[in-house]
């Protein structure tokens, strides 16, 4: 019999959108006419959609309202889909396995009318065993059933259903706006929610068919199939040789009815196809095993305990006690293991710099006979850490840096990217000289991950979680789902820490996480880790430690395991806002809250320009760099920081007035560089760099130019007071961005010197002040290292009137597939008549399409739609420049045919002619590595940004009055803004905020009362009445003075301040002191 293969299913398939949720209901709705459901063999389709795999459903509503803090407004309900498989004759008779890369949220999935499994948790990769349901006579009917339900602004969504017999798949609900039906109420998934974890729907990721014999290799696919496939990892690795030994560990299953006597042999080779070892395992017997009708879910089935409602109606309820619960399952069902270790073997290791990879063939033989093999795509590296050094990658310390993602990573216009585009956004993160991402709360995909791996990008991967610790079955699925992600993903190279979790949590189940990754990969060089451990116990059970704005770092974590800041920089400003001197409206026009107000429905709560964030920026990035191990503050605190976002997303937003969209990232949601790209680009780059922030088309100071509107804080917002002022514009500060090693940069207009700065701030900016911007020519920044050498410059200029439109098409390497899945994109450069880009052109671009494609337009910031306002472009025929520039997108068919793409400004037109590619289009399609891949070199690495002290000593500056990280047991208070502080050892914040969450767990041992006129703060708590006044130095306690080290006062932000320390030991059963371990003060309740 014929070895088993591999195939894609992505092609035809049949798509309807239910529109209707619960599940149940959505079923009912598109019963057709003779009443069968869609999953029915004679069920008659109407209305159906053909499309091909990966599909987003819900890309024409995404990012087009709005934002909102619950996320973007795109559809949330259910969908199904249909298609039709048929077993090709040399793979008749043997088994027939599905591998789904994720859904979002859930798969019910039904063969011939028959349902065949379920999983609900909407972020790891999952299989099912069709063989017991398959025909092999002819074709099978294949239907999923799936939602994209969430938690925020919904009636309910989707909750975990109870495996049990009599409890129907998807019957489970949620609540949210709404209450549910008791009998139906279930425990909901933590991280299924739309502001953390934007629900981009469909069957958005690709979909395999694996044909094997009765002997072959397992999937790493514990839901449902409860395998582990094969682990490839290196060892004994000697650096300086370039040498080490690969190790393979592998599953067979045999259901052939006899036992056999079986081995692997495993064929390394490089991407070009080199061999470069082949080794094999010893012959063993696998025992034969009956094969079973797998069950619908794994779901343990000790989760969930039956109970009787007073109506008399049986519901599940979750057992929520920990210790009734059994260890999270980890066995694989039926399997033998065999191992084989290759010799030394020479080898390029995967680096940052280099990313090598190799394509590891696994073979297995039984009875002599080849009836299996698989080809995992890897790398080998030595990870390591050093307190003294940071991380290590092959014997060299790295600094890592880069960005905080949302694990969606959608595109506007296109919503989940194909994998060619997953390499593009890698190449960017890249170019702008970050090498580390760090998923934001549930799994990234296998997509985004294999572009890490191509591209040298360091990856930190969670499994699933929201913003705080869960308890009971929450916590079990979490466990359960770190499992699945861990086997699904530890044999990608990118990956180098696990996440257990987005907040703290305590040391048993640190424990727990940790011993799930003993247990599942032992040996790929990883830690696993958690955000916002604070405690000594829990940080000794963790192998790294993750901070959130540096709070709560400490020089005894570093000295345990790696530090890594997770998401400093939550600011926001559009792409299309340079600065508040740039027109047309000389400011960034919102509806501010103020500083440090509060998120409120159709409120702003920034107001910053493109300038602003690039200076918040430099401030945020600064902290980390200095405090790296190694770093000029000499704390050695940290091997990496993470900015909050990589691009402008659908995620919760804070400009909930003026945007569409998270406005937090580099690029924006389709990917077009804003200005904060090349601020990072800069601040991160390890050679020298300069770049002058902004542009040199400022108009002259006459007429309505530089006017403004003035605004005046309404106790709500900052609202125009019909009053006009003007802009300084002969004497703007111009920003110039430095790297590192710049110590002095001289700034000339027209070869004129305009200024010297060699005192920067936030280490990397370089102001210089009262620059008459309206001087229109060149503007040059020459940068000099401690040295005096001159070392890097850069140049911007005045640019012309547009005269241009300039055309450039992007596709994968291979051209535009005709494949009803692929994406082109079209690059739009609005010049000037010598080819220079117009940065203060905002004009609408009209576009004429024709051809066998479907044009899908393009993506702005600041237009949506709400209420009587219709000004989204997401899928429109017509985009505007932003600051010069923008793209739009074509989405190819199954036609291979010319296409014409026509765009008009103002009279101004071009246009751009290409043709789509042939490609199979049957419904199973080989599968191939498709990507590009680095141009990898055998350059050895070097340790990058070692300290220069000349340098240290010119930039940085030292915290006068270090962070202090206050914890309300445990947790965080919001502080709306306001920095708590260790002055000499008395610990200030912001005490209404602590107070109020203190409430919400001490009621009854306190009140307080704030008089925001007399700014008079009065705690009352058992025996004591305590009084804390704006401007006094002294408490009252019972009427008597007690001296604290300052006077309270209010900040910029309005919030009264004082000495926390002071205060909190006043309440009746609260404990308050400083830990100096891990540097935070801690309140906690006698509980």
């Amino acid at each position: 019999m014929k070895e088993g293969k591999v195939f894609c299913f992505h092609h035809g398939w049949h798509f309807l959108l239910a529109d209707e949720f619960p599940m149940q209901k959505a079923l009912e709705k598109h019963k057709d006419k003779n009443g069968r459901c869609f999953y029915e063999l004679d069920y008659i389709e109407e209305n159906w959609e053909r499309v091909t795999l990966p599909h987003t459903f819900n890309d024409t509503d995404l990012f087009r309202d709005r934002i909102r803090d619950a996320g973007s407004g795109q559809k949330r309900t259910a969908v199904f889909y249909r298609n039709y498989l048929t077993v090709p004759k040399e793979y008749c008779g043997q088994k027939v396995l599905i591998e789904f890369e994720g859904i979002r949220q859930t798969c019910y999935l039904y063969v011939n009318g028959k349902m065949v499994g379920y999983v609900e948790n909407g972020v790891a990769p999952f299989g099912f065993d069709l063989t017991p349901f398959i025909d092999y006579d002819k074709p099978n009917l294949i239907a999923v059933a799936t939602d994209n339900t969430a938690t925020r602004e919904t009636d309910f969504c989707i909750a975990e259903t109870p495996n049990k017999p009599d409890v129907i798949p998807g019957s489970y609900l949620f609540p949210q706006d709404k209450e549910v039906d008791k009998a139906y109420e279930g425990v909901g998934y933590f991280w299924n929610c739309n502001d953390f974890n934007p629900s981009v729907g469909g069957i958005t990721r690709p979909v395999k068919i694996h044909f094997k014999q009765k002997v072959h290799l397992t999937l790493p696919l514990y839901s449902n199939l409860m395998t582990k496939g094969t682990y490839i990892y290196g060892s004994d690795f000697d650096i300086q040789n370039g040498t080490s030994k690969i190790n393979v560990e592998s599953e067979i299953r045999n259901e052939s009815g006899k036992d056999v006597k079986a081995y692997i042999e495993i064929i390394v080779k490089n991407i070009d196809g080199e061999e470069v070892t082949r080794f094999k395992s010893d012959e063993c017997v696998v025992n034969s095993t009956s094969a079973k009708i797998p069950p619908l879910s794994i779901t343990p089935t000790d989760a969930y305990i039956a109970e009787i409602l007073p109506d008399g109606r049986k519901h599940y309820a979750a057992v929520n006690d920990e210790s009734k619960l059994g260890e999270t399952v980890t066995k694989s069902l039926d399997v033998t293991k065999v191992s084989a270790v290759s010799d030394t073997t020479k080898l390029n290791f995967w680096s940052i710099s280099n990313p090598f990879l190799y394509r590891a063939e696994v073979r297995l033989f039984a009875d002599g006979e080849l009836c299996d093999s698989e080809v995992i795509e890897t790398g080998f590296r030595k990870v390591g850490y050093d307190k003294d050094r940071g991380v290590l990658l092959n014997d060299v310390p790295v600094w890592l840096r880069g960005y905080a993602q949302r694990a969606t990573n959608e595109w506007a216009t296109i919503g989940i990217a194909p994998e060619w585009l997953k390499d593009v956004d890698a190449m960017l993160i890249k170019e702008s000289n970050a090498n580390h991402i760090r998923f934001m709360h549930v799994a990234g995909s296998k997509a985004d991950v294999r572009s890490f791996d191509r591209h040298g990008i360091v990856c930190t991967q969670p499994a699933g979680d929201k913003e705080r610790e869960n308890f009971g079955r929450q916590w079990k699925q979490r466990v359960e789902l770190m499992r699945d992600v861990i086997i699904a993903f530890r044999n990608s190279p990118s990956i180098l820490f696990w996440e257990a979790g987005n907040n703290s949590i305590n040391k048993e189940h640190m424990a727990e996480m940790r011993a799930i990754k003993e247990k599942l990969d032992p040996s790929g060089g990883r830690f696993m880790g958690c955000r916002t451990l604070n405690t000594e116990d829990v940080i000794e059970e963790s192998e790294f430690v993750g901070t959130m704005l540096n709070r709560h770092a400490a020089r005894f974590t570093a000295e345990h395991g790696p530090i890594m800041e997770t998401e400093y920089l939550r600011e926001e400003a559009p792409r299309r806002i340079w600065d508040d001197f740039s027109p047309p409206d000389f400011d960034y026009k919102t509806k501010w809250g103020g500083k440090g107000g509060r998120k409120q429905v159709g409120i702003d709560f920034y107001d910053m320009t493109s300038e602003d964030l690039a200076l918040v920026s430099a401030k945020g990035y600064g902290e980390f760099f200095n405090d790296r191990i190694g770093g000029a503050s000499k704390k050695d605190y940290y091997s990496g920081c993470a900015a909050l976002c990589w691009t402008d997303s659908a995620q919760h937003g804070r400009q909930a007035y003026s945007e569409n969209a998270r406005m937090s990232g580099r690029v924006d949601a389709v990917r077009n560089k804003k200005q904060s790209f090349d601020v990072f680009r800069i601040m991160q780059s390890p050679k020298s760099a300069v770049k002058i922030f902004g542009h040199r088309n400022y108009p002259k100071a006459d007429g309505d130019n530089y006017k403004y509107n003035v605004k005046k804080f309404n106790g709500t917002y900052w609202e125009e007071t019909g009053e006009t002022d003007f802009r300084d514009a002969h004497n703007k500060t111009v920003y110039v961005i430095g790297s590192y090693d710049i110590a002095k940069i001289v700034l000339k207009v027209n070869g004129r010197e305009v200024g010297v700065c060699d005192k920067p701030i936030y280490t990397f900016v370089f102001p210089f002040p009262n620059i008459d911007i309206t001087e229109i020519g060149e503007i040059t920044a020459y940068g000099y290292d401690c040295g005096g050498n001159l070392v890097a410059n850069d140049t911007i200029k005045t640019v012309g009137e547009p005269s241009q439109i300039h055309l450039t098409l992007h596709t994968d390497t291979n051209g535009l597939k005709a494949d009803g899945n692929d994406v082109a994109y079209v690059d739009i450069e609005v010049t000037d008549e010598n080819g220079d880009i117009c940065p203060l052109c905002y004009d609408k671009i009209d576009f004429e399409f024709s051809g066998d494609g479907v044009f899908l337009g393009g993506y702005n910031s600041g237009k949506f739609d709400f209420e009587d306002k219709h000004e989204s472009v997401i899928h429109k025929n017509y985009v505007y420049a932003e600051c010069g520039t923008n793209r739009v997108f074509i989405r190819s068919t199954e036609n291979v045919g010319k296409l014409k793409l026509k765009a008009n400004m103002n009279g101004i037109t071009a246009e751009i002619e290409f043709e789509s590619v042939e490609t199979k289009n049957d419904t199973l399609t080989e599968c191939m590595f498709d990507g590009i891949y680095e141009d990898c070199k055998n350059d050895a690495d070097r340790a990058e940004f070692e300290a220069i002290e000349k340098i240290d000593k010119i930039k940085y500056i030292p915290e006068s009055e270090p962070y202090c990280k206050i914890l309300v047991n445990g947790q965080e208070p919001d502080t709306r803004g306001v920095r708590s502080l260790n002055k000499n050892g008395r610990i200030w914040g912001a005490v209404i905020c602590i107070l109020e969450r203190l409430k919400t767990e001490w009621s009854e041992h306190f009140d307080f009362e704030y008089n925001s006129d007399e700014k008079i703060l009065t705690l009352k708590s058992g025996e004591y009445v305590v009084t804390a006044e704006c401007g006094r130095t002294h408490l009252l306690v019972n009427g008597n003075e007690n001296l604290m080290d300052g006077e309270p006062y209010i900040s910029d932000s309005g919030q009264f301040v004082m000495e926390v320390s002071a205060i909190a030991s006043y309440i009746d059963g609260v404990s308050a002191w400083y830990d100096d371990k891990v540097e935070v003060f801690r309140i906690e309740t006698k509980q």
